[in-house]
């Protein structure tokens, strides 16, 4: 079965584009200009990725996606024109998988469709990027064949980012999840241990290959 996305733009001529370029993909593609029959459209088919406009005529985008993550886990990339760092933050926070901001090349948007859909849904007995390999089964991390040993903390970083691979992650998602919610607002915990991942797991960790900063965002763990 061919790769199934709904776009939801209410643009005609980005519309139009949008569908020529994923269906030269091999994207079988669908399109609808409102939220509340896009929500409606999802209930009913089945779906692989959704391509998500903020500015909908009938509603906001944030708003869509707080009513899908109640029911869904579908992968979402948000594509809007606002590009301030706080709007990409707030749809990455509501449950937004990836954010691409308009204008965008076709090579970009189509690199972060063929990452957002690599990420298996659910979970894996095992993760391994580069020489690297986490088992949580096992709750064990090696890189080269060697044991690597993290603190729990590291070790639940590595873990959420291994289970989000290829996707943006807030200095918020991850402080709720890992310190939880009375630790909001404070990145310099972040900061501090993804930099002491960063020593024990990257080759240079000046110049990550894995673990990426996004400026103003949060984290990306960035695997083939």
């Amino acid at each position: 079965m061919n790769t199934r996305i709904l776009l939801l733009e209410d643009d005609s001529a980005l519309q139009s584009f949008l569908q020529t370029l994923l269906e030269s993909q091999g994207y079988q593609t669908d399109i609808l200009a409102h939220g509340q029959a896009g929500l409606h459209w999802l209930s009913q088919q089945h779906c692989d990725l959704l391509l998500l406009d903020l500015g909908l005529a009938d509603m906001d985008g944030i708003s869509l996606l707080q009513q899908l993550r109640s029911w869904s886990d579908l992968p979402v990339i948000v594509i809007s024109a606002r590009g301030k760092e706080q709007d990409k933050v707030r749809a990455l926070d509501y449950g937004a998988n990836d954010y691409v901001t308009k204008p965008f090349s076709s090579a970009e948007l189509l690199a972060r469709i063929r990452a957002c859909l690599r990420v298996p849904r659910g979970q894996s007995q095992q993760f391994q990027f580069g020489d690297i390999v986490l088992n949580p089964v096992q709750h064990q991390v090696s890189k080269g064949g060697q044991a690597v040993h993290l603190t729990k903390t590291e070790y639940e970083l590595l873990l959420m980012l291994c289970r989000h691979a290829n996707q943006a992650l807030t200095h918020n998602q991850i402080l709720k999840q890992i310190w939880g919610e009375t630790y909001q607002d404070r990145p310099e915990y972040v900061r501090v241990h993804m930099a002491q991942l960063r020593q024990k797991l990257e080759h240079q960790p000046a110049t990550p290959q894995f673990i990426r900063t996004e400026p103003g965002v949060g984290y990306r763990l960035c695997i083939d």
